[in-house]
């Protein structure tokens, strides 16, 4: 455990600590104190920085002084890092691809043993491609089931090495009955779908992979993301859903964080949300018409046409999560998800609602 001081009583305690029972202490930088020897401490912490801390919290302490959080305590948006590996170069994914750091899933498995199961109703695996893992993966889902019996556990998965049934099989086995797949499909055919991942044949190896999934039993949600590569067959994207894949939960529409390599490719990607409104709007009523359940994210509800608000989630995870100058003064800001503060555009059209 970790001992956080922000009051001059507090910096007095640390002094004491028995250090068979504390991990480490953090000071907050308004404190006279005087570090202990056998005892690891971070001081001179800005108050802004520790004012987000509550018991119950899991934080990494960087000997440069960085404390990393890494587990919200009641927050929705915790997830594991399974891996920064991928299969895919996707041409607007936020996360570059990249190598593991030693001891990545060890790491995992010993911060899922750290969260408050009580407290916990969803948890994200997320990558990179959190398949590439193979076994280890079904590892880190049994252990998510068993850590977390009642939370719900989100897979974030190009599915492609469920074309595989059996490792398809492996994987819904260990974590039924709380686990979802969110899939990402970026068209409704191969030639667009294959582009936008950056690797040939991903559309049928989903496809494939969705199918087994299907015949699993495994509850399944598609994603797509919205910029000039995906808007031009919103429509007929929703028809084939429709026609193709009537087992799906959701479909979910999403804005582009314009961070990672969707910042590297931004002005051959980026179209300002409000210019695709019309055909976001009849590729949901499409979908919604024939009851099949769909989502808005990352979309403020000021550029949307009011027919589909229903429909917007508030879907930025919370660290990420900003709202501009202009949104203060908007009546409908508590029903909407703002924008992406680590983002690089926003749309040209946000206005407060009146």
């Amino acid at each position: 455990m970790i001992f956080v001081a922000r009051s001059p009583r507090e910096a007095k305690v640390v002094t004491s600590l028995r250090r068979e029972h504390w991990a480490a202490a953090v000071v907050a930088d308004s404190l006279d104190f005087a570090p202990r020897a056998d005892l690891p401490c971070i001081y001179g912490v800005g108050a802004a920085e520790l004012a987000p801390l509550e018991e119950g919290d899991v934080v990494c302490l960087d000997p440069s002084g960085d404390i990393a959080l890494l587990y919200k305590i009641g927050n929705p948006h915790n997830s594991l890092l399974a891996t920064n590996r991928c299969n895919c170069l996707c041409v607007m994914c936020p996360q570059r691809p990249g190598d593991d750091p030693p001891g990545l899933l060890e790491n995992n498995l010993k911060l899922l043993a750290l969260m408050d199961a009580a407290r916990t109703t969803a948890l994200g695996i997320t990558g990179g491609e959190p398949t590439l893992l193979g076994d280890d993966l079904v590892r880190l889902i049994e252990a998510c089931r068993q850590k977390l019996p009642r939370a719900r556990l989100t897979l974030l998965t190009n599915a492609r090495r469920f074309k595989d049934l059996e490792f398809a099989r492996a994987v819904v086995r260990a974590g039924y009955p709380q686990l979802f797949m969110e899939i990402p499909l970026f068209a409704d055919n191969d030639t667009q779908h294959d582009a936008v991942m950056g690797a040939r044949g991903s559309f049928y190896d989903t496809l494939e992979a969705l199918h087994h999934l299907a015949l699993l039993g495994q509850p399944v949600g598609l994603r797509t993301v919205l910029h000039a590569m995906t808007i031009g067959r919103l429509v007929p994207y929703a028809e084939f859903i429709y026609r193709n894949l009537p087992y799906v939960f959701q479909v979910a529409f999403m804005g582009m964080e314009t961070i990672g390599l969707a910042s590297d490719n931004l002005e051959r990607l980026w179209v300002d949300p409000y210019d695709y409104r019309l055909e976001l709007a009849a590729a949901v009523r499409y979908l919604a018409r024939r009851l099949v359940p769909v989502s808005i994210y990352n979309h403020q509800l000021c550029i949307l046409p009011a027919e589909v608000w229903p429909y917007a989630r508030q879907s930025i995870t919370t660290w990420k999560q900003a709202y501009p100058p202009v949104c203060e003064a908007c009546r409908v800001r508590d029903r909407c998800g703002g924008v992406f503060g680590t983002g690089k555009r926003h749309s040209a059209y946000l206005r407060a609602v009146g």
